[in-house]
C-alpha cells in the first residue's frame, strides 16, 4: 500500500513539473511576442487576474447602486462623477442615466502612480487608460469630459447651477465632504440631486464623516430631504 502511496506521489510530482515547464516556456514566449521580460510579464498577469476578480464583485453591487440612484435622478441631464476611480460605476451612470453630459472628475497620477487602498490592479495609469478606452466615443462626442485635478478645484471653474445631478464617491473624509457639500450647494440647480456611496452610521467606521457630513448639511439646510439605501449604502439629498 505505502508503494503505490509513493508510486502515486512522483506521478503527480511529475505532472506538477510538467506544468511549471510548460507554464515557464508559455511565458517566456508571451513575454517575447509582447517585448517585455517574464518577470515583468508574470506581474502583469497576476495584477489582470486580481482586476478580473474585483470587476466581477463590483458589477451586481454597481446595478443595485443605479436601482437606487435612478428613483431620484432624471434622465438626460447634466451630471458629474467626483471621484471616478477605475470608472467601473462611470459607465454604468453613462448607460442608465443617459446624461446630456457627464463631467469625470477625479486626481488619478497627481496623487501618485499607484493607490494604497482598494482591491485589484492599483496602478492608477491602468485605471485612467481604461477609461479613456472605454469611453473613446463619449470623449470624442463631449458627452463626457474628463476632468484630472481636485474637484473642489474643478467644482470652482463651473457656473452655479450648472449641474442637475453629482455622485459623490471621494475621500470619504468628514472635512473633505462638508467642504464638498457648500460647493455642490451652489453648483447644482435647484431642484437638482446631490448623491454618493459608503453611507456609514456606525460612528467607528472609517467612512463614518461621511454620514455626519451629510446629516449636519441636512440639517442646516431647511429644505434638504435625505434618503438612505442601507443595503448598498447610498443616499441621496434632494429639496422639498
Amino acid at each position: 500500500m505505502a508503494g503505490k502511496r509513493t508510486v502515486r506521489a512522483i506521478v503527480v510530482c511529475k505532472a506538477r513539473s510538467a506544468w511549471s515547464v510548460v507554464w515557464e516556456i508559455s511565458v517566456q514566449l508571451a513575454a517575447s511576442d509582447l517585448g517585455m521580460k517574464p518577470q515583468p510579464f508574470i506581474a502583469y498577469l497576476r495584477r489582470y487576474r486580481g482586476e478580473m476578480r474585483y470587476r466581477s464583485t463590483q458589477r451586481a453591487r454597481n446595478i443595485q447602486r443605479i436601482e437606487f440612484l435612478e428613483q431620484f435622478i432624471a434622465r438626460q441631464g447634466t451630471g458629474a462623477e467626483l471621484g471616478v476611480h477605475k470608472g467601473h460605476f462611470s459607465q454604468v451612470l453613462l448607460d442608465r442615466l443617459a446624461p446630456q453630459k457627464l463631467y469625470l472628475i477625479d486626481p488619478w497620477y497627481l496623487q501618485g502612480k499607484q493607490w494604497s487602498w482598494g482591491d485589484g490592479n492599483r496602478r492608477v495609469m491602468d485605471a485612467l487608460c481604461y477609461v479613456l478606452r472605454k469611453m473613446e466615443d463619449e470623449l470624442v462626442s463631449g458627452q463626457v469630459v474628463l476632468l484630472i485635478e481636485n474637484d473642489l478645484e474643478a467644482l470652482a471653474k463651473m457656473p452655479d447651477g450648472h449641474l442637475d445631478w453629482v455622485y459623490l464617491d471621494t475621500t470619504h473624509q468628514y472635512e473633505q465632504t462638508v467642504k464638498e457639500l457648500e460647493v455642490l450647494k451652489v453648483k447644482v440647480k435647484p431642484g437638482g440631486v446631490i448623491s454618493g456611496d459608503d453611507w456609514q452610521p456606525d460612528p467607528s467606521h472609517k467612512y463614518y464623516g461621511v454620514c455626519r457630513a451629510v446629516r449636519e448639511f441636512v440639517d442646516r439646510e431647511k429644505h434638504a430631504v435625505l434618503c438612505v439605501d442601507a443595503k448598498t449604502h447610498q443616499w441621496i439629498i434632494a429639496w422639498k
